[in-house]
């Protein structure tokens, strides 16, 4: 038995292509980054960038807004694809073929909060030790 089952959690790289196939099928491509659990000399954190495919429908992008920068948690199995170019040599590529796609956080919603947060601090001012009552 064998078991092609993969998941990854990254952001989005550029938003979502979405293209109508002559037959009606939607297909929805992206690509997200996905950290390495370790960090550079220099402080950076290097990604891997995984491309995905989701055939048949596109209602949840489409319904969530997927754009760039937002994180995501896709479910799916790798397929390589092998074909030969006009050279005669031997190309392959990969592709996550996405059977699940949740939205984990949209790209502003860390700017969001943090504005949120500043506009209440303004309206009700913040809270001193002092003024605790406990």
């Amino acid at each position: 038995m064998s078991t092609n089952v993969c998941t990854f959690c990254g952001r989005l790289g550029a938003n979502p292509e979405i293209t109508t196939l002559p037959s009606g099928k939607e297909r929805v491509r992206f690509s997200i980054a996905v950290d390495r659990n370790y960090k550079r000399e220099d402080g950076s954190r290097p990604s891997d960038w995984i491309p995905v495919v989701i055939w048949g429908s596109a209602a949840y992008v489409k319904k969530t807004n997927l754009c760039k920068g937002d994180k995501v948690c896709v479910t799916g199995r790798v397929e390589i694809n092998e074909w030969t170019d006009q050279e005669g040599k031997q190309k392959y590529s990969f592709a996550l073929n996405c059977s699940n796609i949740e939205l984990v956080q949209k790209k502003n919603s860390d700017k969001d909060a943090a504005a949120n947060a500043a506009a209440a601090a303004a309206q009700y001012g913040t809270l001193q030790d002092d003024d605790l009552p406990f």
